[in-house]
């Protein structure tokens, strides 16, 4: 993160202050990885969703005047937060996606990932030419809680596209591979086993007919 260094700098605060920070953001990360598999329970939309949100939401003590320490917790919070985004990601896209279009898809996520980071880094430096540290970081944080907010509103209207879940390989059994049954004797009981397709009928005491 580009504007961080300066943050710190702005605080008046050593280089071991920014090592600070990051070891915090870190440990903050790890423990928000332990407790990812328990994010199983929930839909991956609004979890996903809820981290973009919540992180935003965790950055926005940065770009105040506030005192350091609560800076450094929010950081820590920041990493607590957003650690389970990566797996839940991959979740979603393997399960709206279609098992022959999972490849090219995540690479194209890949591709974009890696093009993100220096690209964030790129537009960083003008922002913060040109609205100060503090500035670049509450526009970052405040962007990333609409993004958050266009992305439900978007996948509401989509119609309960939350139920990524299932995907769309939840279409129920194929049973256009299931052998039809023969004419034959059956070796559990030695009786002839009767085709599905032929139908007989018996006539019942109220005039109408059985089929079987």
């Amino acid at each position: 993160m580009v504007a961080l260094p300066l943050f710190v700098a702005d605080l008046g605060r050593p280089a071991s202050t920014l090592a600070l920070y990051y070891t915090m953001f870190g440990v903050g990360a790890v423990l928000g990885g332990l407790l990812a598999g328990y994010l199983r329970a929930l839909p991956m939309w609004p979890a996903a969703i809820g981290i973009v949100i919540g992180f935003g939401v965790a950055m926005l003590p940065l770009g105040f005047a506030v005192p350091a320490p609560l800076t450094l917790a929010a950081f820590t919070l920041a990493g607590l937060i957003w650690a389970p985004f990566p797996s839940i990601s991959i979740a979603l896209f393997q399960g709206s996606a279609r098992p022959a279009d999972l490849p090219p898809i995540l690479a194209a996520r890949g591709a974009l990932t890696i093009v993100a980071l220096p690209l964030g880094n790129g537009i960083a430096g003008p922002l913060i030419a040109g609205f100060g540290v503090r500035g670049t970081l509450l526009f970052c944080a405040v962007g990333t809680i609409l993004l958050g907010i266009v992305t439900a509103a978007f996948v509401g209207l989509g119609g309960g596209r939350s139920g990524a879940a299932g995907g769309p390989s939840d279409t129920g059994p194929d049973l256009t591979d299931r052998p039809i049954p023969s004419d034959g004797p059956d070796p559990g009981d030695g009786h002839p086993k009767q085709s599905p397709d032929r139908v007989e009928s018996v006539d019942t005491p109220a005039g109408a007919t059985r089929s079987h």
